[in-house]
C-alpha cells in the first residue's frame, strides 16, 4: 500500500475500536454484580491478620476466673490449647474467603477469567490441623474444597457456574465465622464485667507479715493501673473482632444475593448489582456501634 492509499482514523475512534475488540474477546463487558462482591470480600485478609489470636482472649478469661476449690491447677497454655487451634482455623477461613473474592472479581471483570484464582489458591498455604469439633472440621473441609475449586480452570470464565459451585462452601464458612465471632465477643464481654466487679468490690487482698502482724492491702495504685490497662486492651480486642465480624457479615450478605442471581441467571443482568448494593447497605446499617456491643 502506498502512502497515498493509507487511511487515517481519529485517535478516539481507534480507542473505541480497541475497547470493542477487548470486550468481544472476553465475552462482553464486566459483570458488575460479581465485581461488586469481589470488592466487598477481598479485604477480609486484612481482618484475618488483625483479628486477635484466640489464645489471647482465652488467657484473659482463664486468668480472671477463680479456680474451683480442690480443682487441679491448669496452666494457661494447657487450658487454651484448643482455643489456639480454633483461632488459627477461623483466621485461615478468612484468608480463603478473601482469595475467593479476588477470584470472583477477576472472573467478573474478564481478566484472564479461565485461570482466575489459581495464583491466589497457591498462595494460601497449608490447611490448619484437623479438629475434633464438628463445626470446625466442617469449616476446614469447606475451606479446602473452596481452595480446590479456585485451583481449577473456570470453563469459558463462567461466573454463574463458579458462584453455584462455591455456594455450599461459602455458606458453611459464613455460618461458622459468625458463631466464632459471637463466642469471642461474649467471652470478652464476660471478662470485662468480671474485671469491673473485682475493681469495684475490692474483694481481692494481698497479705503479708510486718513486725509479727498480718497486713493486708486490698488495692494500690499499681492495681488500678493494671485494671485500667487490661480494660483498655480488652476494648481494643473487642473492636477488632467487631470489625472482622461486620466485614464478614457484609460479604456473606452480598454473596447470598449473588447466589440467588446465579440460580436465576444470568448474573450479567443489571438488577443483580442493585440487589447486591442494597444488601451491602442493609448489612452496614445492621452493624452494632462500638459503644453498644
Amino acid at each position: 500500500m502506498t502512502q497515498s492509499n493509507k487511511i487515517q482514523l481519529p485517535v478516539g475512534t481507534l480507542r473505541l475500536a480497541c475497547l470493542a475488540m477487548a470486550f468481544a474477546a472476553c465475552g462482553g463487558g464486566p459483570v458488575m454484580s460479581g465485581v461488586a462482591v469481589g470488592k466487598v470480600g477481598r479485604g477480609l485478609s486484612v481482618h484475618a491478620h488483625a483479628v486477635p489470636p484466640g489464645s489471647e482472649v482465652c488467657s484473659f478469661r482463664e486468668a480472671i476466673v477463680a479456680p474451683t476449690a480442690g480443682e487441679r491447677p491448669v496452666s494457661l497454655s494447657e487450658a487454651c490449647q484448643k482455643t489456639v487451634k480454633s483461632g488459627l482455623l477461623w483466621r485461615h477461613t478468612l484468608v480463603v474467603l478473601a482469595a475467593y473474592a479476588e477470584r470472583l472479581e477477576a472472573i467478573a471483570s474478564g481478566t484472564a477469567p479461565e485461570t482466575a484464582g489459581q495464583l491466589e489458591a497457591a498462595l494460601i498455604g497449608p490447611a490448619p490441623p484437623e479438629s475434633d469439633n464438628p463445626s470446625e472440621q466442617a469449616a476446614r473441609n469447606a475451606a479446602a474444597q473452596l481452595v480446590s475449586q479456585m485451583a481449577t480452570v473456570v470453563p469459558k470464565g463462567d461466573l454463574d457456574k463458579a458462584v453455584k459451585d462455591a455456594a455450599p462452601q461459602v455458606s458453611i464458612l459464613c455460618t461458622g465465622l459468625a458463631a466464632y465471632f459471637e463466642a469471642q465477643a461474649k467471652s470478652l464481654g464476660d471478662t470485662q464485667r468480671d474485671i469491673d466487679r473485682k475493681r469495684t468490690t475490692k474483694s481481692d487482698r494481698r497479705c503479708g507479715g510486718l513486725d509479727n502482724r498480718t497486713v493486708c492491702v486490698s488495692e494500690s495504685v499499681i492495681d488500678r493501673l493494671v485494671y485500667a490497662s487490661v480494660s483498655s486492651h480488652i476494648a481494643t480486642l473487642d473492636n477488632r473482632y467487631g470489625e472482622a465480624r461486620d466485614a464478614t457479615a457484609t460479604f456473606c450478605a452480598a454473596h447470598r444475593k449473588l447466589e440467588e442471581g446465579a440460580a436465576a441467571g444470568p448474573l450479567s443482568k443489571d438488577k443483580y448489582y442493585t440487589e447486591i448494593l442494597d444488601a451491602v447497605k442493609a448489612a452496614r446499617r445492621a452493624e452494632k456501634p462500638a459503644d453498644k456491643k
